[in-house]
């Protein structure tokens, strides 16, 4: 199954989505690593009986920043999982009606065919209908330089326009000798 471009468009936006995500991560690790070291600071600080308000100040502060990129990074893991099921949903959608088109369009080439095969058909029974075939045909006998020869007509074309070619009649060995009035003899051989 290929994917299509609301599939495509989603997995690149995701793609750039969750590397957000990764780098917010990462700056929240940092803070919550220095919210560590803060606090393991304020408890030496109070236990020597130094101010320790400004570190206190500072870690709320990181804590709250720390918070609110985990809440964003959730908003956006969210916001990320319902478009990847919108995606989803009209990925399905899109190759719903893709298979449709193409049953339509293999419909439409199954009767292509079954009409050229129609047409074919058609065509075949009135080239055979004005076609004669080679052999066959209408003998006659024409004089020829006074010598009287027979011809046969015949198609020798397949095509439904009417060709006739004249060719010379096999001929009998009694008809092969003929007399011209110049007296010479001629003997004709086939």
């Amino acid at each position: 199954m290929a994917l299509s471009n609301v599939m495509t468009r989603s997995l690149i936006s995701a793609s750039s989505s969750m590397k957000q995500v990764k780098a917010q991560h990462a700056i929240k690790s940092q803070m919550d690593g220095k919210a560590g070291v803060l606090e393991a600071e304020i408890k030496l600080d109070s236990g020597r009986g130094g101010d320790v308000t400004k570190k206190q100040e500072e870690l709320e502060h990181i804590q709250k920043k720390a918070t609110e990129i985990g809440q964003q990074e959730m908003s956006q893991l969210s916001e990320l999982n319902s478009n990847m099921n919108e995606a989803t949903k009209a990925d399905a959608e899109e190759q719903k009606q893709n298979e449709r088109i193409e049953k339509q369009l293999e419909k439409k080439r199954a009767e292509r065919r079954e009409q050229a095969e129609q047409f074919q058909e058609q065509i075949a029974e009135k080239v055979s209908d004005n076609v004669q075939i080679p052999g066959e045909g209408e003998e006659k006998q024409i004089t020829v330089a006074g010598v009287e020869v027979k011809t046969k007509s015949a198609s020798t074309y397949n095509t439904s326009v009417p060709h006739i070619d004249e060719r010379v009649a096999p001929t009998t060995p009694s008809e092969v000798s003929a007399s011209i009035s110049v007296s010479h003899s001629v003997d004709i051989k086939t």
